[in-house]
């Protein structure tokens, strides 16, 4: 057995550019935010960088980009009350028990479990995709985990809440070996003795960042390329038959890279009712582009990244952030109802024009005849029966998204300072649309300086909480 002994003094970098929005509602001041930090250490040698979530610690002896007995926490720390930037933390840890011990410097310790980290992976490239919540859009998966199989990615997904029909569907999936399932839990505190900003309002976009760091870190030293993408964002390669060639050929160009960034051009699509009714070659036929690409996503040598934000690092040298000119990432965030009048087409305007991206024939006939396996199956045809053929949450959440920052912030460019967070919609509940959530067991440590510590473990999937975030 392993055991490591000494202090440690790590420098804490909040890692998002959104200081001045992310505050609490009922604050007197506009800069109380709860500030991502994410804390690596080496017991050689201690950098910093910053990000989010509860806690990873990995005490791996063949960390080949970490250096050995690798240290990760991923926190939401209070910036406001509290002064975290040089703090110093303690930690004792074993590599037997997968539990590490936490002592802040009052000296009170307290025991954390923790998950090791990854050295197989499934697939070369792996897809890390945003936490979904109140996840409907079973078409749309369809469209990304099948494209993604055809080029060799596997799916890493996280979950909030989903649509019980839509997790059934996911979960054969993930049996299957598609994709794997991930939990994505709010933070709660189990207790609680001194005042704080509710963390979910406060933080930057549910928090998603941390996932994708979560990602990051589990795959680490497992997987040749890790991708950041949302649901709706899909690449399909334009000079090579996989992702993992795709991007060897654009190492080659620039060796010294670490990561690629692919812009992502929006796109509208007209989608299926019904499984039955679902063809990926009329999907890809229904495709339209619009001139507009937004700001992008990357794909990572893992080795070179220790952290992530929704779009990139903040951290990575710009020069070594290689822009990728086409192809784009399929953006397929407007899926449009065969029969519905599609009010949030209206809400935000876009012109789209033909495909603009390369997709090619044998690929589209390959998924097509990937997804009819799939199709004919008879638990996949029973799941079928159930899964919801008309949208219900998409549009609530697309407005609510619209009024809380696309329509300011990026649109109507009004300036108005808030967090990018969604947190506070409101999201309807119906008897006939009940949703699998994740939940997990909650924990607090003892009231300590700089801050106390707040945990969860044994997550679990939930069909008792609801349609929420």
């Amino acid at each position: 057995m392993q055991k490591f002994r000494r202090y440690l003094a790590y420098k804490v970098d909040p890692l998002f550019q959104y200081r001045r929005f992310c505050g609490s509602r009922s604050s007197a001041s506009s800069d109380d935010w709860w500030s991502p930090a994410l804390i690596l250490a080496i017991l050689n040698s201690i950098p910093g960088w910053g990000n989010v979530r509860g806690i990873f610690v990995d005490f791996s002896t063949t960390q080949l980009s970490l250096g050995d007995n690798a240290v990760a926490l991923t926190m939401a720390v209070d910036g406001k009350n509290f002064d975290v930037k040089n703090a110093t933390y303690n930690i004792l840890g074993s590599n037997e028990t997968h539990h590490a011990m936490w002592s802040a410097a009052t000296s009170q310790t307290l025991v954390i479990p923790f998950k090791m980290a990854r050295y197989s992976s499934p697939s070369p490239v792996i897809i890390c995709i945003s936490p979904q919540f109140v996840a409907e859009q079973w078409q749309m998966f369809l469209m990304h985990v099948h494209t993604a199989h055809r080029f060799g990615g596997h799916l890493h997904v996280y979950i909030t809440s989903i649509v019980r029909s839509y997790f059934d569907l996911m979960k054969e999936y993930e049996r299957q070996g598609y994709m794997t399932m991930d939990f994505w839990l709010r933070m709660k505190f189990a207790n609680s003795e001194t005042p704080y900003f509710e963390p979910n309002g406060n933080i930057e976009w549910r928090n998603q960042a941390s996932a994708e760091t979560d990602c990051l870190l589990q795959y680490k030293e497992a997987a040749e390329y890790i991708a950041f993408f949302d649901m709706d964002d899909i690449l399909f390669p334009k000079n090579h038959a996989t992702y993992l060639e795709e991007f060897n050929a654009e190492w080659l160009i620039q060796p010294n890279a670490s990561s690629l960034l692919y812009g992502r051009r929006e796109h509208e699509f007209v989608k299926a009712e019904t499984l039955s009714s679902f063809s990926f070659h009329e999907l890809v036929t229904s495709l339209r582009s619009s001139k507009l690409v937004k700001r992008g996503k990357v794909v990572v040598k893992p080795t070179r990244y220790n952290s992530t934000w929704i779009h990139y690092s903040q951290h990575e040298d710009h020069s070594t952030r290689r822009r990728i000119d086409s192809p784009s990432l399929v953006h397929v965030q407007r899926p449009l109802q065969k029969h519905s009048s599609n009010n949030m087409t209206k809400l935000w305007r876009m012109e789209f024009g033909p495909l603009n991206e390369t997709i090619r024939e044998k690929d589209v006939l390959a998924i097509e005849e990937d997804f009819w396996r799939m199709r004919n199956q008879s638990i996949i045809q029973e799941i079928a029966k159930i899964l919801p053929s008309t949208d219900f949450y998409l549009p609530i959440v697309f407005k609510c998204y619209y009024d809380a920052f696309y329509g300011p912030v990026m649109v109507e460019k009004t300036g108005l300072h808030h967090c990018p967070n969604a947190d506070l919609c409101d999201l309807p509940q119906r008897e006939d649309y009940k949703c699998v959530h994740s939940d997990a067991e909650y924990y607090s440590g003892p009231n300590t300086k700089p801050f106390t510590f707040h945990w969860s473990s044994r997550s679990r999937w939930s069909y008792d909480i609801g349609c929420y975030q």
